[in-house]
């Protein structure tokens, strides 16, 4: 029986790297195409985009990971199957489920390798990936901003000071403009509890302005609604805003337990914790789907039929996993049922048809 896993493992482990390779050099290859008009415009050095690639494959195993264990299992058991092999095994009276937990063992492996990589290695590899491709490739500046929560940054003589940033509404909240003259006295401060974007412009709300006059006295102004400049638009601040692909677990928890303890809804980041962990046990779920549909397949159709099925059932699931998220950050599903719908749909209907393999 040792031997048969060997032999079985074997070859999942030979035609998922095969599946892997495909995956990896069609993505960058796409990607590199659709980048290489900025890459000439900005002159972007070679060992820059070969640390561009190196750094992205992290992300792109995380991503298609799922798809090639779900392919991988169509291919693997749909040769077994044509090559007589499956049957072999039942004429000797092994059971079907011996021999096909093996690939379950797998796809539970890859599991817990995908959640080490997006807990260890993609936070990393993928803030230089984000910087190589803001900075070098789209030419854009280095931005100033720090961290997600209590921007502070300087421009010409005012210093803002912003508590959060939300990228859903386009909003910032808690904001302080402290504007200074030639010798670094204040002489104007300004503090709103939050700013709207309008158009072009920052509107801020709620607020109060202070003129700090020569004679040491003070004029103080409340207002609803005014403009007042701040030199960065939303889209500088959700570039230079540290996305959940770039925080670990524990990091994004860290991010989320403190929004809440300053009174922020973390909806859309907490849909994103979640599916840190939902998302890599995909591949569990996508080998207990790919185990019965391949014995189906494999013995009334070909191996192309297989592989179509494969495809056309990992986008259905691709689908509807993202719609269940989009669901969670617009506040339509609570967060944890978002990011495990789909989990627990799929994962029902593959446990059902697994445990109804004809032996």
């Amino acid at each position: 029986m040792l031997i048969i896993n060997r032999y079985f493992t074997r070859e999942f482990l030979k035609i998922f790297c095969l599946c892997l390779c495909s995956f990896i050099s069609l993505y960058l290859l796409v990607d590199l195409l659709e980048r290489i008009d900025d890459m000439i415009k900005n002159q972007v050095a070679f060992g820059l985009i070969v640390k561009y690639c190196l750094c992205s494959i992290p992300m792109i195993i995380y991503q298609v990971c799922p798809m090639g264990v779900l392919l991988c299992t169509f291919i693997t058991i749909g040769l077994f199957v044509k090559h007589h092999e499956i049957m072999a095994l039942r004429a000797h009276g092994i059971s079907l489920y011996r021999v096909l937990k093996v690939f379950v063992f797998i796809a539970v492996s890859l599991c817990f390798f995908s959640l080490w990589l997006q807990e260890y290695v993609m936070p990393t590899t993928n803030s230089i990936v984000k910087e190589i491709k803001n900075v070098n490739i789209k030419g854009k500046n280095p931005s100033n901003l720090l961290k997600n929560f209590h921007f502070w940054y300087r421009y010409q003589d005012i210093i803002y000071s912003i508590d959060y940033f939300d990228p859903e509404k386009n909003e910032l909240k808690k904001i302080s403009l402290m504007f200074f003259d030639d010798s670094f006295n204040m002489i104007k401060r300004v503090d709103a509890q939050s700013a709207t974007w309008d158009k072009d412009a920052w509107l801020f709300h709620n607020g109060t302005e202070r003129d700090f006059l020569p004679d040491g006295s003070m004029k103080l102004n409340k207002f609803e609604k005014k403009p007042f400049l701040i030199n960065k638009t939303p889209d500088d601040f959700k570039s230079a805003r540290k996305q959940a692909a770039e925080m670990s677990f524990t990091e994004l928890w860290t991010v989320v337990k403190k929004m809440r303890e300053e009174g922020y809804l973390p909806t859309s980041y907490e849909v994103d914790l979640y599916a840190k962990i939902s998302y890599a046990f995909i591949t569990v779920i996508m080998a207990l789907l790919g185990i019965p549909f391949a014995l189906r397949t494999g013995r009334s159709g070909g191996l192309a039929v297989g592989v179509t099925i494969s495809i056309a059932l990992g986008f259905i699931y691709w689908i509807f996993f993202a719609f269940c998220v989009s669901l969670g950050k617009s506040g339509a599903l609570p967060p944890i049922l978002a990011a495990w719908t789909a989990n627990i749909t799929f994962g029902m209907l593959g446990v059902y048809l697994f445990l109804h393999v004809r032996q």
